[in-house]
């Protein structure tokens, strides 16, 4: 499997080879350490960001401080790139979940880009369209799929063979509670499925994963 870390909307695994040359050639590069916070909800979208090295947190906060996360993002993801293209205030906050470093593009930048090399107009149409897409696929799937299936597919989605992530945030993303997820993931280890560790999860038979969540193996 590809060594890219998890991610529910899985952006890296569609970015152009156009797009991410770009971006990582980009010098503005900025440091966020560990739980320092990118944006905010409520925020003017002046800017999106391209995720160089390191892992951000998508997620909602209520007005009584309660969160829910959105998605966990890795390397070659962008975000924060919805707000700042319909122009409103940004919907949900970011944070970085280890020291991240992340490109800065604004709408000088962005305008720059496309003028030396107008292709990469038509990739970002292609990746919202295709983002636009997987979200869609996943409001179906918390609607109508099993826990199960949620999270084999959650694990799949991760492009990795072991995956740094918490209970709490499995059952944040998938919408089931902590408790499900660990019976669902000691079931998956007693078959050999998954191995668990301290926050980490190492996928053992990606064919039995994708079977229990529906997905079609690499080769079809």
């Amino acid at each position: 499997m590809k060594n890219s870390s998890y991610y529910i909307q899985d952006s890296q695994n569609i970015m152009s080879d156009l797009l991410v040359r770009t971006f990582e050639e980009m010098p503005m590069v900025r440091i966020f350490d560990k739980g320092r916070s990118i944006y905010r909800q409520g925020d003017n979208a002046e800017c999106f960001y391209y995720l160089k090295k390191g892992r951000v947190r998508i997620f909602l906060a209520s007005e009584n401080g309660t969160e829910k996360t959105l998605s966990v993002i890795g390397k070659g993801s962008i975000l924060g790139e919805a707000a700042f293209f319909d122009g409103q205030n940004r919907m949900s906050s970011a944070s970085a979940v280890v020291k991240s470093e992340l490109v800065s593009v604004n709408k000088s930048i962005l305008t720059d880009i496309i003028r030396r090399e107008p292709r990469t107009a038509f990739e970002i149409f292609r990746l919202q369209a295709q983002t636009i897409r997987m979200l869609s696929s996943q409001i179906d799937g918390m609607t109508f799929q099993t826990a199960k299936s949620r999270i084999a597919q959650f694990l799949l989605r991760s492009a990795e063979d072991t995956i740094s992530v918490t209970h709490e945030e499995i059952a944040s993303i998938v919408g089931v509670s902590r408790v499900t997820v660990s019976k669902i993931l000691s079931s998956l280890a007693a078959e050999g499925i998954v191995a668990t560790g301290y926050q980490q999860i190492r996928l053992m038979d990606t064919d039995a994963l994708q079977k229990i969540g529906g997905v079609p193996p690499l080769s079809e």
